[in-house]
């Protein structure tokens, strides 16, 4: 998110008047603001609808892929539908669209048996010399 111009002025003048050491230009902060953009921030693009309104998107797939690189945000993403022991239903990952209605090719591409992991659909062969296909 870019801060308009005079609202950054403002800030620098603060700074400068209260004795901060230092303090940028507006040119090198914008710089440095664009470098940041670029190198960690979620591209932004702006489109304009059929009427002529003007708006703009994050892109998903950045935002989706921050979550999951970040450590402490991606141990709490469900991967998998999840049958409660006492049978109530109290999560969205617990109810029955996930389990049946939601293409399995749309959830996670495996399934994790605690210890080992098994991708669905193709074959696999359990600790006892079974082989099973997970669905």
């Amino acid at each position: 998110m870019r801060i308009s111009n005079s609202l950054m002025e403002v800030f620098l003048w603060v700074l400068h008047e209260t004795g901060a050491c230092d303090v940028p230009s507006l040119y090198h902060l914008h710089k440095v603001q664009t470098s940041i953009q670029k190198s960690s921030g979620v591209p932004t693009t702006q489109y304009k609808s059929p009427k002529g309104n003007v708006y703009s998107m994050n892109d998903l797939r950045t935002i989706v892929a921050m979550d999951w690189a970040n450590p402490t945000v991606c141990n709490h993403i469900r991967r998998y539908p999840v049958i409660p022991p006492n049978g109530v239903i109290s999560e969205v990952y617990h109810a029955a669209k996930w389990q049946k209605d939601v293409d399995q090719h749309m959830l996670s591409p495996m399934y994790n048996a605690g210890d080992r992991h098994y991708y669905i659909n193709e074959l696999a062969r359990l600790k006892n010399s079974d082989f099973i296909i997970p669905v």
